[in-house]
């Protein structure tokens, strides 16, 4: 049978104008022939363009029909509804998961159950403060910074009546959430009108920039992306439902940062990615774009009128949240990680940024803990950063290029840390003139931050590192490897470091010695010539030393005789030092702050040989915010035995969050004062009605000391005659404390009384008040410290009405009084 005319030109027309999807320049050239190029001069490297032949009427064609074959071709009507659908079928195939290794993409968790809610700021237009000030080489400078509205939810991102612009520029540091913020709006967009995107748009388009190496064709880009590879669609076809339907489009356009420079300048292409973000077209359309903060003015010079949105990450509640739910087949090992970052502030902070949370909780998960130093664990998080970039290279070639810029940035970021005028953790652009490739390539993988700021009329590009202890481990990188070139400035480098500055260098040395045993041992030998607070120096030590891992080193540390742990880290490093210390530390006392997963390292620190030669043992326990028996913490300090001579004092900490029974926590107290001569207890900011039962529950309880913080307790002082028998020491501080409370002070202190200390800082007294009180402590003989600071009164007063009635107390800080 013949062919039919109308048969000929929907064939012909197909050929013409449904090429298909496609990569690569093949791709540019098609959509080029199919769409009118505007006043756009030819490539000299493609062939010039051809204009696209017109269909011809034949007989029997009208020419509405022939308007129908030219857009249907020979698949049959395709609307817009098709292109929706075909749309949110890939969603349901992409936007579903999010990786759950920050390297290894095949490895995808759920977004509904794993998206965490990011920390959003908006810059509020117009409005800046110059209160940040800065130094740098040619002087100090104040920084104009905007000032900002918290975003409270996503819905938020998305409500104009909040953001006030249909342009939305989303700044943000490396592993900061960005890109996984889009996978959960494109998500939200498989059922259109859903309530994250406030039923606003027809269209969601989700454009990953990184994937776009060879055009900045966003139509390309919706073809290689998203689209199905035998969809009905042509490009003359969706570009015509994208134009018609302009003001109902969201397009996510996921990583400027990452698209290659030579790209997104091409001139070739329709709705090319530099003309969408500078508003030259769909102008109508809601733009949302993500980027790393050093393309920020790039995007801005081309359309100013972007509403600023950055992220910091997640706040601590929502990575708390995070942890739980990486690590869920056992509850009690996110909390312990949770409490464990508690411990340590660095990563406390750092563990804000999510892939850092990611990679914490990949580490904790494998090896049920994290390095025990600090230094194997920076040394994965910069390779991770470095490898999610650079997939493509060998593991010798990509470490090999990884540290040469780590010791180019490490130059700058010493000299930083190291100026005369005080440390800097911000950098000029200028100051890396010498390693140019290298700060691009830092900036590339996340390894520094470049952005502009205005200082009164000058405009300054400035460089920051993510965080002040990557900066410390690039500088003791470069540190390190001036050892291995030049000893002699390493020596140079470092005679900076001195009484004044070597314990805000904490991190720079121990990043140092975990690097390297020779570099180990030179610092140690500078530390202990070092004048100063003999305590803090020697605690410095004992964690270089167990950063560099090296028993031999403990020859090189001055024997205490006070040591405090106020870290975990505090802790293991003292557990390493007594395992290779002789002989015995004969009288040193120990002060040790502790948590429930750190009773494991407290044990092993009491069996140690020293210990048993210990003047003095002081725990001071904190309870953790999860159900726990103070059981555990007795069976710990069961081992200090007959054998252990030192005096034994143990402090029991209930914070705000801690775990709480009253019935629990006093039945253990009363079996551990059989254990322990000096028991104390501290509780902050609980409820008056918690303390007063607990109180109740102590009755007759051999307590010698009890700290109440931030608890309302007027009108009920006189409870803590429940426990007064044996109490030799009493902090009331902030506790809403007024005249009338002085009175029930008095009335349940007898005269003769053993009280050693009385702390009342933070209340509100009345000089007659204060007179009353001092007259009455005339008659407490073993009384030695008293405090009243921030009272309400005048210090000279204060001083006057102390040294009249207690002139055995003599004032060593305004309203602070000791014997």
């Amino acid at each position: 049978m013949a062919e039919s005319p109308a048969k000929r030109a929907r064939r012909r027309n197909e050929t013409q104008t449904n090429p298909g999807p496609s990569t690569a320049p093949a791709s540019q050239a098609a959509a080029t022939q199919q769409l009118p190029a505007g006043n756009k001069q030819p490539s000299q490297q493609e062939p010039t363009p051809q204009p696209l032949p017109q269909l011809q009427p034949r007989p029997g064609i009208t020419e509405p029909v022939l308007r129908m074959i030219e857009i249907t071709g020979l698949q049959g009507p395709v609307t817009f509804e098709d292109l929706q659908q075909e749309i949110i079928d890939n969603y349901k195939q992409t936007a579903t998961t999010i990786p759950a290794h920050p390297t290894l993409q095949s490895r995808q968790v759920g977004i509904e159950e794993f998206f965490i809610p990011l920390h959003l700021k908006k810059n509020i237009p117009g409005k800046t403060k110059s209160e940040r000030s800065v130094t740098l080489p040619e002087g100090k400078l104040f920084l104009d910074e905007a000032l900002y509205d918290i975003l409270n939810s996503l819905d938020d991102l998305f409500n104009q009546e909040i953001v006030k612009e249909i342009k939305i520029l989303l700044i943000g540091g490396a592993g900061m959430g960005k890109s996984t913020l889009l996978v959960k709006v494109a998500n939200s967009s498989i059922t259109l009108r859903s309530k994250p995107l406030l039923g606003r748009f027809d269209l969601v388009l989700w454009i990953k920039l990184r994937q776009m190496q060879h055009t900045s064709c966003v139509l390309d880009a919706i073809f290689d992306q998203i689209l199905a590879r035998n969809t009905k669609l042509t490009k003359r076809i969706v570009k015509g439902f994208i134009d018609d339907h302009e003001s109902g489009i969201a397009l996510l356009l996921d990583g400027v940062d990452e698209i290659p420079s030579h790209v997104l300048q091409s001139e070739e292409g329709v709705y090319r990615v530099q003309d969408i973000l500078h508003n030259r077209v769909l102008t109508k359309s809601f733009v949302l774009v993500t980027t790393r903060p050093h393309m920020k003015q790039y995007i801005l010079r081309g359309h100013p009128r972007y509403a600023q949105v950055e992220t910091t990450g997640f706040n601590p509640q929502n990575r708390d949240q995070y942890i739980r739910l990486n690590l869920p087949d056992d509850a009690d090992r996110g909390e312990a990680l949770v409490s464990n970052l508690k411990t340590n502030q660095h990563l406390w902070e750092m563990s804000k940024v999510p892939i850092i949370s990611q990679m914490i909780c990949l580490v904790w998960k494998n090896q049920k803990s994290l390095p025990e130093r600090i230094t194997e664990l920076f040394a994965k998080f910069t390779e991770v950063l470095f490898i999610r970039r650079n997939e493509e290279m060998g593991d010798q070639h990509m470490m090999s290029i990884m540290m040469s810029i780590i010791d180019d940035l490490g130059r700058v970021a010493l000299q930083g840390l190291l100026d005369s005028r005080g440390e800097r953790l911000m950098f000029n652009e200028t100051e890396f003139q010498n390693c140019q490739s290298s700060l691009a390539e830092g900036c590339r993988v996340g390894f520094v931050q470049r952005e502009t700021f205005t200082s009164g009329l000058d405009v300054k590009a400035l460089v920051t590192f993510p965080h002040k202890s990557i900066q410390e481990y690039f500088a003791a990188c470069h540190l390190v490897k001036l050892l291995q070139d030049d000893e002699n400035n390493f020596r140079h480098q470092l005679k900076q470091i001195g009484e004044g500055n070597v314990l805000a260098m904490e991190y720079l040395l121990r990043f140092c010695c975990g690097r390297s045993m020779q570099a180990a041992g030179f610092i140690l030998d500078h530390i202990q010539e070092m004048q100063g607070d003999e305590e803090e120096l020697q605690g410095l030590a004992r964690l270089l030393m167990f950063e560099a891992g090296s028993e031999e080193l403990a020859t090189k540390l001055v024997r205490p005789t006070r040591v405090a742990c106020k870290s975990n880290e505090d802790l293991k490093s003292l557990s390493y030092y007594l395992q290779h210390v002789t002989p015995p530390l004969q009288g040193a006392g120990f002060h040790m702050r502790v948590r429930k997963q750190e009773l494991t390292i407290l044990r092993v620190i009491l069996l140690s040989d020293s210990m048993k030669s210990a003047g003095l043992i002081a725990v001071r326990y904190y309870l953790s915010e999860q159900e726990e028996e103070l059981i555990l913490l007795e069976e710990t300090l069961g081992v200090v035995d007959e054998q252990h001579p030192a005096e034994l004092q143990v402090v029991v900490c209930i914070e705000a969050k801690s775990w709480f029974d009253v019935g629990r926590v006093s039945h253990r107290f009363f079996h551990m004062q059989e254990q322990i001569g000096d028991l104390g207890l501290v509780m902050f900011q609980r409820s008056p009605d918690e303390v007063v039962d607990l109180l109740k529950a102590l009755e007759g309880c051999r307590l010698l000391s009890l700290t109440l913080y931030g608890t309302n307790l007027h009108a009920r002082v006189r409870h803590v005659s429940h426990i007064l028998s044996f109490l030799t020491i009493l902090h009331l501080i902030a506790c809403r404390l007024v005249d009338d409370d002085v009175k029930d002070l008095i009335s349940i202190l007898p005269a003769g009384h053993g009280l050693k200390r009385l702390i009342l800082d933070g209340n509100a007294f009345s000089l007659d008040a204060v007179r009353a009180l001092t007259h009455h402590l005339r008659g407490l003989p073993k009384l030695y410290w008293l405090s009243l600071r921030n009272i309400g009164l005048n210090a000279e007063l204060i001083r006057q009405v102390v040294s009249q009635d207690l002139p055995h107390l003599k004032e060593i800080a305004e309203g602070e009084f000791r014997a």
